[in-house]
């Protein structure tokens, strides 16, 4: 059986898209579209039609009367969202700039549904309830063939599964292209954990003498701290590092959660609902704090169901950092300069250290390594680790199973990992 997802472009397509691939159907999200002629369904690859089970996203919307024809006994899904939201995340996407990017079969399709191939709110609108009407005219007298989804007002497993004939799994719904969230600024997030990094950095310095020299003021503060006592300096220093990030994630999205190993205990029947979070370890390698040589971290990533979609990890002795996030790729800094992460990498720096984030992400930057697995760990080790390695070109795997971790699990677990 073939599953179309034919809701217009920014009414939960992706969503849509990962939902299905979660019920295991092979999943082809925005197919792409080289020519387009109204109603000329070999404008499609027959072959990319036959090697999936479902499609969404463009041009799929535009030939449901052909794929109904030619695919009996296929479901149709139309997932439509409140007009004014639509209009919104139209507005910041379709520009003139992405216009200028898309092929001249791209915009003769835009033509074909809005009249336009940049947004303008009244031909979209019209556009819209044209199209949305059209495909509840055309199924009317076939109710059991098409569902309409309303993902972005809530909508999702109650009303999908039963109409695929799916049992609803245990996680929540995906809501994978959440504008805001995508619109993230990379360099944001790294002055987020470069900004937590500082504290521990200067009871590193006071304790060693290694790194950057902090200011009189901040001298002045952990010796302070240390006239107490090193384990009250470490305790302070470890709770303002951890301050810091919660207060700077949530300045960038207040709507994410944020879960360290101080509150890891956040029970599991409540974050399962969550799509997303942010899994944050303030000091991971914490041996390592006030020793010669240093070697440890801030590591920071966010989770989108169940997988790492932006990832950090710093080392505020050494001034080295990982970043990566879904779209932008992969980077090591260390000082001012920067490096991009591909299978064309230069060899990292030294490699193992306390810390277990730093040592996963100096392997991935070193392309012809083949380490032993490194021991396991929690998510908020590993999550930073993994996207970076995805985006890489890499892949971190539990070594036992050659499965990739997942996150967001009932306990925060990790097995044996490799990088590969």
């Amino acid at each position: 059986m073939k599953i179309f997802g034919i809701g217009l472009s920014k009414t939960g397509t992706s969503s849509l898209a990962h939902a299905l691939q979660i019920l295991g159907y092979r999943t082809k999200d925005y197919p792409g579209i080289e020519r387009y002629v109204p109603g000329d369904l070999a404008c499609m690859d027959p072959a990319l039609l036959a090697s999936y089970d479902a499609f969404t996203d463009t041009p799929i919307p535009s030939f449901y009367r052909e794929l109904d024809r030619a695919y009996p006994g296929a479901r149709f899904i139309l997932t439509v969202r409140e007009r004014e939201g639509w209009l919104k995340s139209c507005q910041k996407q379709f520009t003139e700039k992405l216009a200028a990017k898309q092929n001249e079969a791209h915009n003769r399709l835009f033509m074909d549904l809005y009249g336009t191939t940049v947004f303008d709110a009244e031909r979209f609108a019209a556009g819209y309830e044209r199209f949305v009407n059209g495909v509840l005219a055309y199924f009317a007298q076939r109710p059991r063939d098409l569902l309409v989804l309303d993902i972005t007002g809530g909508e999702g497993w109650e009303k999908l599964c039963p109409f695929l004939g799916k049992p609803i799994p245990e996680q929540p719904f995906p809501k994978a292209n959440v504008t805001r969230i995508r619109w993230m600024d990379l360099a944001a997030l790294e002055l987020v954990a470069r900004a937590a990094g500082e504290p521990l950095a200067h009871l590193h310095w006071a304790l060693t003498g290694e790194g950057s020299t902090p200011s009189l003021t901040d001298r002045l503060a952990v010796r302070a701290r240390l006239a107490m006592g090193r384990d009250t300096a470490r305790r302070a220093a470890y709770e303002q590092a951890a301050k810091r990030l919660a207060d700077g994630l949530r300045s960038l999205n207040p709507d994410i959660p944020v879960v360290s190993r101080l509150d890891g205990e956040v029970p599991y029947e409540r974050r399962r609902q969550w799509n997303h979070l942010w899994l944050i370890d303030p000091l991971d390698g914490e041996t390592a704090l006030g020793l010669t040589g240093g070697g440890f971290s801030v590591n920071v990533s966010l989770i989108e169901d169940r997988r790492p979609v932006a990832g950090v990890v710093h080392d505020p002795v050494r001034g080295e950092t990982y970043l990566a996030m879904v779209g932008k790729g992969a980077h090591r800094r260390l000082g001012e300069e920067t490096t991009p992460l591909n299978e064309a990498s230069a060899p990292a720096t030294d490699g193992s250290c306390a810390s277990l984030a730093l040592t996963l992400c100096r392997w991935t930057a070193a392309p012809n390594s083949r380490q032993q697995p490194l021991a396991g760990c929690m998510e908020w080790h590993s999550a930073p680790c993994h996207i970076v390695a995805r985006m890489a070109g890499r892949v971190l795997e539990e070594a036992d199973s050659g499965a990739e971790p997942v996150y967001n699990k009932p306990d925060w677990n990790v097995p044996a990992l490799r990088v590969r």
